[in-house]
């Protein structure tokens, strides 16, 4: 019998009659950065795998489930990305970027890798366009990014997108969080699933991200950070809010938003 070869399960095909409509969309994604003053940066398809232990957080779904790692021949740890911003930290730091002009603003596109289970609009390989400002901590950079990419999803002439945002404040905002959500969990955990009994001392933050039906119920009558942050990150909060009203975008604060890195 034949071997049958086709694309491994979880990526997909780009073919001649499709690919002008992936040109329209990145070249879109470049045009847009270039109006905001971003550049593009370009960094390998795998890394160390310390990097996104570190820089994606040892205690997310992406690192403890769902990473492409395996040993080269040098007996040495590498991943393939499974995001963009934890190697665009480590380009600008090997290559000294923060000790330019700043604030530091550079784009990618890139395609990257999780392992995760294929459906509809989520596949194993996927592509990533991505935007990065370092070197300025003021609510108008955070203003930016979001403008970028609504104005992004402008160019490419989609409309019915909706923004949500909720802040993380500070880790000494988050000190103060993380204990009144151990406390909250630790009242139930019997009925978190494994993964998030093991966060609980860790990162409790973490089983806000989980996307078991049970800790998601559990999850929903936790306390929320808003009510834990500090007069500055407060102010830097609605300092954002009034920027992006001043900037014509629409939003919604939704205090259950706390997806990222690792905090």
């Amino acid at each position: 019998m034949a071997m049958e070869i086709k694309a491994p399960r979880g990526t997909n095909d780009v073919l001649p009659s499709e690919s002008y409509q992936w040109q329209q969309i990145e070249d879109a994604a470049r045009r847009v950065s270039d109006r905001f003053g971003y550049r593009e940066i370009r960094f390998p398809t795998f890394e160390s795998t310390e990097l996104f232990e570190r820089g994606v957080g040892d205690t997310t779904d992406v690192v403890q489930k769902e990473m492409y790692t395996f040993k080269d021949k040098g007996d040495r740890s590498v991943t393939l990305r499974p995001e963009g911003t934890a190697s665009a930290v480590r380009v600008c730091l090997e290559h000294g970027l923060f000790g330019g002009l700043l604030p530091l603003k550079a784009y990618y596109i890139i395609s990257a890798f999780r392992y995760e289970k294929p459906q509809a609009g989520r596949f194993r390989e996927f592509h990533q366009f991505g935007a990065e400002l370092y070197g300025s901590a003021s609510a108008q950079a955070d203003r930016e990014v979001i403008e970028l990419a609504a104005s992004f999803l402008k160019e490419l002439g989609l409309d019915g997108i909706s923004l949500n945002i909720n802040s993380i404040g500070c880790p000494e905002c988050r000190k103060h969080y993380h204990a009144a959500l151990k406390e909250y969990f630790s009242a139930r955990a019997e009925e978190l699933c494994e993964t998030c009994r093991g966060r609980l001392d860790r990162n409790p933050m973490r089983i806000l991200d989980c996307k078991s039906p049970v800790c998601k119920k559990i999850a929903a009558d936790a306390p929320v950070i808003l009510d834990f942050l500090c007069d500055d990150c407060r102010e830097h909060f609605e300092t954002l809010k009034a920027s992006l009203e001043n900037a014509g975008i629409s939003f919604s604060v939704d205090p259950h938003i706390v997806r990222g890195l690792d905090y």
